[in-house]
């Protein structure tokens, strides 16, 4: 049992002496956010959901996390008024016994809890958490502690029910345009189109959706003369001369929880982390091999999962506006009818690439709070694509937005400016959001 340097002797005492702790402050696991943000992680696998879902998901809970953690941390500030339309969280009886970290268990799965689908895969978690804190803290600590989480967790979800995401999901169907250089359906699916009004959602901390810009993307053209069908042609060498270390990257990163395999008759889906869990699940490496504490994770995590989700509302935004063309669709029409992409094209428009946004600006986020600090990614492991190490989170993130290229569903020009995008979203969110003195 860990307990904090400025524990009340007797508490100390009781601890010693087997009996449940139940005055004062302690903390018990210093690492039990990364373990929340797994059960999300499952959650998102489970319910089939989208990557820009799956990152409001995080977003959310991780904020309830650091909010109800702030009273108890000189130092730290709250996101009220930071991020838009959040109210202060209820305050703290800072007089009471409290674990800190069943806080922000508490915070954290009552917001997760409340926005997944199936909510037995966060309340089974919730309940085998709880049940590990009641066997080793008193009753009024026990009681406390999840009373004060809940109430922050009931105050995120309150203002999480505002951002636009139950108004606009389904109501709108994206008209598919016929035009040449537009976006069209891709194989083996040929679905509908993901998230057209995401653009729609309110953002975390940038002013609007349409804050960053960045180039439009290269006209349509079928001459073999143009940079349209240069950039084409690119994609398809890459493809058709790679080896396959190449492929194993595009694979790797492919982070799409919604990829279907045909076998026949039979459609497959394929279990994957999503983009926000696969980089939140880095950071949490990080802060286990630093030994970040409990306020620490839980700020960091609060930070990433905030640029995430402006990352996927800006990116969208841009998506829906230009409907530009797929590679596969480019390429089957200008060089080879058959051609398909090594990995799944997910069904919405190609420009920017959504993983170079959101992994540039991680990076971005992630270097200012960690400097050059090497990764051991195992976030993939479970999917059966092994560990990869890294330097640090540029280098991470640089081999992430390559990746769409060498998996054939990305021209370079939606790679280079994604990143652009990503780098300017990550430095308005270091200059703009303080979390501590």
């Amino acid at each position: 049992m860990k307990l904090t340097p400025y524990l009340l002797p007797l508490t100390l005492l009781a601890a010693c002496t087997g009996n449940k702790p139940d005055k004062g402050k302690i903390t018990l696991n210093e690492n039990v956010l990364p373990e929340c943000n797994v059960a999300i992680q499952n959650a998102v696998v489970v319910d089939h959901v989208s990557a820009p879902v799956g990152g409001r998901r995080y977003f959310y809970a991780c904020v309830a996390a650091y909010e109800s953690l702030v009273p108890f941390h000189k130092g730290y500030h709250s996101l009220a008024g930071q991020l838009h339309d959040l109210k202060p969280a209820p305050e703290a009886d800072t007089s009471k016994a409290y674990c800190l970290d069943l806080i922000a268990v508490a915070a954290h799965t009552y917001v997760s809890q409340k926005l997944v689908y199936k909510e037995d895969s966060i309340a089974n978690f919730r309940e085998r958490k709880l049940n590990w804190y009641k066997s080793r803290v008193g009753d009024n600590m026990y009681k406390n502690s999840i009373a004060y989480g809940d109430s922050v967790g009931a105050h995120i979800v309150r203002w999480s029910k505002k951002d636009s995401f139950g108004y606009y999901r389904g109501k709108e169907a994206y008209i598919v345009k016929k035009t040449p250089g537009y976006w069209q359906p891709t194989s083996p699916e040929f679905g509908e189109a993901v998230e057209p009004k995401w653009g729609h959602i309110r953002p975390a901390a940038v002013p609007n959706a349409s804050y960053v810009k960045i180039p439009d993307p290269e006209p349509y053209s079928e001459s073999k003369s143009s940079r349209f069908y240069q950039i084409t042609r690119q994609v398809y060498d890459q493809v058709t001369t790679q080896d396959s270390s190449y492929l194993k990257t595009a694979l790797y990163w492919d982070d799409n929880p919604n990829t279907m395999v045909h076998l026949g008759h039979a459609t497959i889906s394929l279990l994957k982390v999503s983009p926000a869990g696969h980089w939140l699940g880095m950071f949490g490496y990080v802060a286990r091999q630093k030994k970040y504490n409990l306020m620490q994770t839980a700020e960091g995590f609060a930070r990433m999962s905030a640029a995430i989700f402006d990352a996927f509302i800006v990116c969208w935004d841009t998506k829906y506006r230009t409907e530009y063309i797929r590679p596969e669709t480019a390429i089957r029409s200008l060089i080879d009818s058959s051609w398909t992409s090594p990995i799944q094209t997910p069904l919405f428009p190609e420009y920017p690439s959504g993983h170079s946004v959101v992994s540039s600006t991680v990076a971005t986020v992630a270097t200012a709070m960690l400097g050059e600090y090497p990764i051991i990614d195992s976030a993939e492991y479970e999917f059966g694509l092994g560990v990869r190490k890294f330097n640090n989170f540029r280098e991470a993130a640089d081999q992430a937005c390559m990746s769409r290229l060498y998996g054939g569903i990305h021209f370079i020009d939606a790679i280079k400016n994604g990143i652009a995008m990503g780098n300017q979203l990550g430095k308005y969110h270091l200059e703009h959001i303080k979390t501590k003195d």
